[in-house]
């Protein structure tokens, strides 16, 4: 079916219309040909007003989003484009900006207006939709970069002391099993990555939690019990402030909540100096347990505070990789207290210490 523009329709019924009554007036009123000739100049100007009335406010308007409407469209291949999102992004600001002229204009029509804000609305989406992809963006290609960069360091050091064993070290008694334990600590650490980038993909696709009631003091307990070797070879003490009611239990999965004090210990121990110290501690509120690990260690500069829960990210880079870990706990911790519907809180202060806390519902 052909689409008519709105002014030719019009134009054709108002024609239509006036020739009817034209004819009427002529043949069957039988009016003077001065009074016709009124009719028709009174016509003419009637259906000017009229045309430049819905030419202003409708037609102009509906061309006007119809043209701005397109700037919305967003092609999937443009996506891998680095360029495209600053530039798309750019483009819907402006869109915004045209939109928001056209508002506060000469637009009366209160159905057009309500067509704006609608577009105005969906744009906003958009343009969050864009800058949320741009951001996503950049992070998984930094994550990509970074998961090679992980992997490998430790394959390339699995590689030499294989290649050294198998040029003639391995005949040799002095030095063999040095290569063979450098090879060994190399594919624990390997192991270790793989395992927390698996742990990483589960939580970020939802992976469910199995939650209950048990005695947080039982977990904090055993925990630092299986830690205190560990510390033990630093001359760390661990210390376990416990509760006024040490039969508290908390709501949450009992095994990842476990997974984070590990790691939060973990970390503590390997950030602390010889003859340093660890204090876990709770605190007992109406409705929830607060947990805090504190230690004596070199504690994070303030500019890197906000960014120690993201993937990968170390504050001292050579120091931490000599220290060892996949740079992934401090991720994990995040995720899993985030869905006991929880966040972590921390304070540090260079060469005083680090604290670390966190609630769980009772």
């Amino acid at each position: 079916m052909k689409r008519i523009n709105l002014l030719t329709k019009y134009s054709v019924i108002f024609l239509a219309a006036f020739l009817i009554s034209f004819i009427f007036l002529s043949r069957i009123t039988d009016v003077s040909n001065e009074t016709l000739l009124v009719y028709s100049v009174f016509s003419f100007v009637f259906y000017l007003i009229t045309m430049t009335f819905i030419y202003k406010e409708v037609n102009m308007p509906l061309n006007k989003i119809f043209n701005l409407s397109g700037q919305l469209k967003l092609r999937d291949e443009d996506y891998d484009s680095p360029e495209y999102f600053d530039s798309k992004i750019s483009e819907l600001n402006n869109l915004m900006d045209d939109l928001e002229r056209m508002k506060s204009g000469s637009v009366l029509n209160k159905e057009i207006f309500r067509i704006i804000n609608e577009i105005h609305s969906i744009a906003g989406r958009t343009l969050h939709e864009l800058e949320t992809a741009k951001v996503f963006k950049i992070n998984r290609n930094e994550f990509m970069g970074n998961v090679a960069h992980e992997l490998r360091t430790p394959i390339f050091a699995i590689q030499l002391s294989l290649e050294t064993l198998i040029d003639g070290a391995i005949n040799d008694e002095e030095v063999n099993m040095d290569f063979l334990k450098r090879a060994f600590n190399q594919t624990s650490r390997l192991k270790e990555l793989v395992d927390d980038l698996i742990s990483i993909s589960k939580f970020e696709t939802g992976v469910k939690m199995s939650k209950r009631y048990f005695r947080i003091s039982n977990v904090i307990q055993k925990t630092a019990e299986e830690l205190r070797a560990l510390a033990g070879k630093k001359n760390i003490e661990i210390k376990i402030e416990t509760s006024d009611d040490p039969e508290v239990t908390v709501f949450g999965d009992e095994q990842r909540l476990q997974q984070v004090l590990v790691n939060l210990i973990d970390n503590a121990i390997k950030y602390t100096a010889g003859n340093g110290s660890i204090c876990i501690s709770q605190d007992i509120k109406e409705k929830e347990v607060i947990v805090r690990i504190e230690d004596s260690g070199i504690g994070i500069p303030q500019k890197d505070l906000k960014r120690i829960f993201e993937r990968f990210y170390r504050v001292d880079k050579t120091r931490s990789r000599d220290i060892g870990g996949s740079g992934l706990g401090l991720s994990i911790v995040k995720h899993i207290l985030e869905a006991h519907s929880s966040r972590i809180n921390v304070e540090s202060e260079i060469n005083k210490g680090t604290k670390f806390e966190f609630s769980l519902k009772r």
